[in-house]
């Protein structure tokens, strides 16, 4: 998850608010499994909605860290000791919440008697990198996706800045877009040799996977590249981006949820074209989300609350506490109101432990981190 721990004068609602709903979105869409014999309108939208909170997190992160990366890399010093820097402060900032909870979960799931296949490849962001994502801790298939690119590219710089009369500016533009060239190249190779014949095997094969999903981040770190050098740009586009990013959002989801395209019969667009555009479309809020400086008094002070305890709540609330839940909790027999509150339940337990993470854990060490660093 992007930094939550930015002083206050630093923050920008929009931005905040843009996290806040991207993790909504995920709480929500996941909520359904609670609901799992109920099929409706509502429901498709809840699950699509899940699509697009993912998505918004990995462009919303390449934005953030794309920005300071950028900056790092314009610097004619930057070098080993910049890059150090930057990777200790990324480090410190994901690792320790993302390990807790990870040994949490091998502990608690080992003790129930849950076989943990390969579990040192979680500790290296490498249970989905190339291959199918592996069944133990399935949401964070995610963290690969976002952290990967922010342990390689400071290293991918470091060779280039030995170039000292080259435009770094340029430079940092082509990286980006080269390694988007290469993700979508990759997309085309898994379309050429693999027939999916439904949505679970592509869910697992190919949207879980990192080598296929890295671009989603980068295209949010190309964001934060035209923000920084077409500004005017990016201002005027504030209204006219955001419509454009809903309509395709909207076409997306007719697609999806009414006219429902075969995966059998239009991989194209499954393969190539409907996760990118998610991508594009995320990426098409920022300019409206990132001028938004300031909220209204009543909405900031919960969406500050809820933004800094993020990535808490996107760490505990599947495996740890749904999982857990309906494993000691017999959910089948229910019927809807006494599953609407299971899931009130469920919320209120997800939200207590997510703020206990953060107050106890997470903040202290993003304060010896601001310390230290």
């Amino acid at each position: 998850m992007p930094d939550n721990q930015l002083k206050e004068k630093h923050k920008i609602f929009g931005l905040d608010l843009m996290r806040v709903l991207a993790i909504l979105l995920v709480l929500s869409a996941h909520t359904l499994w609670i609901y799992h014999d109920y099929s409706n309108l509502l429901t498709k939208a809840i699950n699509f909605s899940g699509f697009i909170g993912v998505e918004l997190f990995f462009v919303l992160s390449g934005f953030l860290i794309g920005r300071s990366l950028l900056k790092l890399f314009l610097n004619p010093d930057y070098n080993y000791k910049f890059a150090s820097i930057f990777l200790k402060r990324r480090w410190f900032r994901i690792m320790p919440n993302y390990l807790l909870v990870l040994i949490l979960n091998i502990s608690v799931f080992t003790y129930l008697g849950y076989q943990v296949v390969d579990a040192w490849k979680y500790f290296f962001f490498l249970q989905n990198f190339i291959h199918p994502m592996l069944p133990f801790f399935p949401e964070s298939w995610s963290m690969s996706i976002k952290e990967i690119p922010y342990f390689v590219l400071p290293f991918v710089f470091l060779v280039l800045a030995r170039w000292k009369n080259a435009d770094r500016n340029k430079m940092f533009l082509w990286t980006i877009l080269s390694t988007i060239a290469l993700v979508m190249a990759a997309k085309v190779e898994y379309h050429l040799h693999t027939e999916n014949h439904n949505l679970a095997d592509w869910n697992v094969s190919l949207r879980s996977v990192a080598l296929y999903r890295i671009d989603a981040v980068m295209i949010g770190i190309l964001a934060s590249w035209i923000q920084y050098n077409c500004l005017n740009f990016w201002v005027k586009s504030v209204k006219i981006s955001l419509v454009l990013s809903q309509l395709i959002l909207a076409t997306l989801a007719i697609l999806v949820g009414f006219v429902k395209l075969p995966i059998e019969q239009y991989p194209v667009f499954w393969n190539l074209l409907f996760l990118p555009l998610i991508s594009m479309a995320s990426a098409m809020m920022l300019p409206f989300f990132s001028e938004w400086k300031s909220g209204p008094d009543k909405l900031r002070q919960p969406i500050q609350f809820l933004g800094a305890i993020s990535y808490s709540i996107y760490l505990l609330h599947y495996s740890f506490v749904l999982y857990l839940m309906k494993y000691f909790i017999d959910t089948y027999y229910m019927d809807i109101w006494q599953l609407h509150t299971f899931t009130v339940l469920y919320l209120l337990v997800t939200f207590v432990l997510s703020w206990c993470l953060y107050e106890f854990f997470e903040r202290p060490l993003m304060k010896i981190r601001e310390e230290k660093m």
